[in-house]
């Protein structure tokens, strides 16, 4: 009995033993697992981390402020970068990241004009950035309307040139009777032309994806070469001849600044002339420092002469003369810039277009006109005259602005000698990047019509190099550090086009600008640029073709939009210029410039 007794007490603090360490006992809960989620701004910035529970659905609270310029909108969360925003995150399984997505709306302003008592003008919404348009004239009985003013004293005329960033009323101002002085205020006020008013932002030398500094510069192949690094912002011969001759109107242009300087002594100096002289206000002379101004007006037109001469950029000391103009009835202004003896600029502008000629250094002759229609596509057109040796070399291009789009369409080519073809050249508007260009050429009555594309716009090609022709050797590239040269693929078949090439890389000509901040003025790169080009009647054998020649896998990755506009422009736009492009002669120009007045 008392064995039994021993062991049952023995049996009890085993268990006991066993329940103290767990052994029997209940596992303790294990701790609910977390994961991270990383969230991404639009600008692929880290904007925070969070631990989140699994199975717990992920938040974040998300927004963009808006700028003067653009109303942000957060769309929600994606699992990529742009990509497709979900309706709801997924329970969390795993560590996620997910991304913002951001959509921006171009902010829009109200220019309202106050009539002061005419007929009503309605207002206009206008885009962050964009120009209000010169409205129909208001009618007021008894009244002369002279302009649009930007305050209610009517001291300052609006200019129609001048970016619209908030909301703004214009005024208009009236004259009872024909008043002189407000008539000279008007023209002194409205002379003003940015020759750049008409051109998109991205397509100007100054946009910050076009400036490059000349370290940029690829011109070195004879090694590898990643295409990344290759600079793509690059302008065509058709569209840097409409930049470089906005470039050297400038000189011209800017000297206008003179008009600024004097033109309150001036309105100053005729009032007072036209109240000791009321019978006689046709003419009027007086000298401002080292300026010489006539005033004349012929009971319509209205002229403002400025002569001097001073130090210019380039010129050195000339004699200048500024002579402004404006026609009452139909409110055309029209400028003319004399600089010394051989350069000269004229331009006239109204209300939805402007055309200027320039003669400049004894060896340029240009005329470039530009019109905006009611829907704000705007057409242009420029032929440049160079004297090489007392032979005159022919130049002109088309352009088109429209909504997405930049084309410039013209015979321009420098960079080959005896071209005799036609380019037609194709933008983004918005980014000012060349989407690509068609060219078409006859050669022993074979007209060839190609395909020029930049070589980022092929999926597969990575690197290239180049090498020069040596003796008998001929120049060759090669592609993604391969050792084999890059091959072109005859046409081949009866076609006359038999032994042409089908496609093939080759240096191309493109422009590229820096800014020299030190001289003021931007800075003109030649560069030549690698490019792989087409022939249209091969483009959709193409990617075959580059395999079983090259064993090369591309893809051609611009996007079919873009794609189908350079074969748009090309076969629309080519016969219209060669209808046109010996419209402009250097008599024309020299025409329309005119001569420097006398008095």
């Amino acid at each position: 009995m008392k064995k039994l007794f021993v062991s049952i007490i023995l049996t009890l603090l085993l268990m006991l033993s066993i329940t103290a360490c767990g052994g029997n006992g209940d596992t303790p809960p294990e701790k609910d697992k977390e994961y991270t989620i990383t969230w991404i701004d639009e600008k692929g910035n880290e904007i925070k981390k969070t631990a989140v529970k699994e199975n717990t659905v992920p938040s974040n609270t998300y927004s963009v402020n808006d700028t003067a310029e653009w109303d942000y909108t957060f769309d929600g969360w994606s699992e990529t970068s742009g990509g497709e925003v979900l309706n709801t995150l997924p329970a969390a399984d795993k560590d996620a990241t997910y991304y913002a997505i951001v959509s921006k709306t171009k902010v829009k302003y109200t220019v309202t004009f106050q009539t002061n008592g005419g007929s009503q003008v309605a207002s206009q919404s206008v885009e962050y950035g964009s120009y209000a348009v010169l409205p129909e004239t208001p009618t007021y009985e008894g009244y002369k309307f002279i302009g649009w003013c930007t305050d209610e004293a009517l001291t300052t005329a609006v200019d129609f040139n001048a970016e619209i960033k908030t909301n703004v009323t214009y005024y208009a101002s009236w004259n009872e009777l024909v008043n002189m002085s407000e008539l000279l205020k008007s023209l002194l006020s409205g002379y003003s032309l940015n020759p750049y008013s008409y051109i998109p932002e991205a397509m100007r030398p100054g946009y910050s994806a076009n400036l490059i500094s000349e370290g940029d510069i690829v011109s070195d192949y004879s090694n590898f070469v990643n295409v990344s690094a290759i600079s793509s912002h690059g302008f065509g011969e058709q569209w840097n001849m409409v930049i470089k001759n906005i470039q050297e109107s400038m000189i011209f242009f800017n000297v206008l600044s003179v008009v600024e300087s004097i033109s309150a002594v001036s309105v100053s100096a005729f009032n007072n002339y036209l109240d000791n002289n009321t019978a006689d206000t046709a003419n009027h002379t007086f000298n401002e420092g080292i300026y010489t101004v006539t005033i004349k007006f012929d009971g319509n037109i209205m002229t403002y002469v400025v002569d001097y001469t001073a130090n210019l950029p380039i010129l050195n000391e000339q004699t200048v003369q500024i002579a402004l103009s404006m026609n009452l009835e139909t409110s055309e202004k029209t400028a003319r810039i004399q600089l010394g003896e051989a350069n000269a600029l004229k331009y006239t502008v109204t209300e939805n277009s402007y055309e200027f000629a320039i003669k400049y250094l004894g060896v340029r002759r240009a005329y470039f006109s530009i019109e905006k229609d009611n829907n704000e596509n705007v057409t242009g057109h420029i032929y440049e005259i160079l004297t090489v040796s007392d032979v005159e070399i022919k130049s002109a291009a088309d352009f088109y602005i429209t909504d997405n789009y930049v084309t410039a369409v013209g015979n321009k080519a420098d960079a080959l000698i005896g071209f005799t073809g036609y380019i037609s050249e194709t933008y983004n508007k918005t980014n000012g990047k060349l989407l690509g260009y068609e060219v078409q050429e006859t050669l022993s009555s074979i007209t060839y019509n190609t395909i020029w594309l930049d070589l980022d716009m092929f999926d597969g090609l990575e690197s290239i190099k180049y090498q020069a022709a040596v003796d008998d050797t001929p120049a060759k590239f090669f592609v993604n550090g391969s050792n084999t040269s890059w091959a072109a693929k005859k046409v081949g078949g009866l076609d006359l086009k038999t032994l042409s090439r089908r496609f093939d890389i080759e240096f191309k000509t493109q422009y590229f600008y820096s800014y020299d901040s030190e001289a003021e003025k931007y800075v003109e790169w030649k560069v030549s640029v690698p490019m792989l080009f087409i022939q249209e009647e091969n483009y959709d054998t193409f990617i075959d073709d580059v395999q079983s020649t090259n064993g090369i896998s591309l893809e051609i990755i611009i996007s079919t939009p873009d794609f189908e506009k350079i074969l748009l422009d090309y076969d629309t736009k080519i016969e219209p210029f060669i209808a046109t492009k010996e419209n402009i002669t250097s008599e024309t120009i020299v025409d329309f410039i005119g001569s420097k007045i006398t008095h």
